[in-house]
């Protein structure tokens, strides 16, 4: 899933074979799961749909729950071993004043403690067949140009022409948040990707905000 781009979404056979083949290359791969990783895709990672998996992963947002600013940048073992020495010069030294943060550390295990929860694993599976549910609703409006949802994510293109950054964004912004809704539009998309923990009354305010937003524009 690309997230600024528009939450276009990629089919997992294509990302296998060309990761296959820049591995066959000895070219790294890196995968950004900042947004996609603990869950949101309906895996706990999106890399979890490939066969092979990238030489390095960027993790951070929902490592802690949003409760704490806190990244990791993991890697394979190969990539590991490419550092390991007894000799200081080959190593491959970083980091900041708030590396390792305690509480953003124990802020981590207690999200990822939550996210392999039965009543989490539930919880995405809810907004899963509820995002599925509306999209039958809306899919026919003719103001929907596409419509498409991968785990929790649901991204709705607009069939209105408009500049990437033009003013359509701005307005959409303002229409959901005179209604109690925070949405952020890219351009003529609009996406929801709610957290884990929404109420089934809260999420279906946001459906009928995106409706009226159909409706009125």
């Amino acid at each position: 899933v690309q997230g600024a781009a528009g939450m276009k979404f990629h089919s997992a056979k294509g990302l296998n074979e060309l990761i296959e083949i820049c591995q066959e290359e000895h070219i790294l791969c890196i995968a950004d799961e900042i947004m996609t990783g603990f869950g949101k895709t309906g895996k706990n990672f999106a890399s979890d749909y490939l066969e092979n998996k990238p030489d390095i992963m960027c993790l951070s947002k929902a490592l802690t729950a949003g409760m704490f600013p806190l990244s990791i940048t993991s890697c394979s073992q190969a990539v590991y071993n490419g550092f390991l020495s007894d000799e200081v010069h080959k190593g491959f030294f970083h980091a900041h004043t708030f590396s390792a943060h305690p509480l953003g550390c124990a802020a981590a295990l207690a999200g990822i403690k939550l996210l392999n929860s039965p009543e989490i694993v539930k919880k995405r599976s809810a907004i899963n067949r509820a995002h599925n549910i509306y999209v039958q609703e809306i899919k026919s409006h003719p103001k929907v140009a596409e419509v498409r949802v991968k785990g929790v994510i649901l991204a709705i293109d607009l069939n209105i022409e408009t500049e990437r950054y033009g003013n359509l964004r701005d307005k959409l912004y303002s229409f959901f948040l005179e209604r109690g809704v925070l949405l952020r539009p890219l351009g003529n998309t609009v996406y929801v990707l709610p957290p884990y923990v929404i109420k089934k009354g809260e999420l279906q305010k946001v459906y009928q905000a995106i409706t009226e937003a159909l409706n009125t524009f």
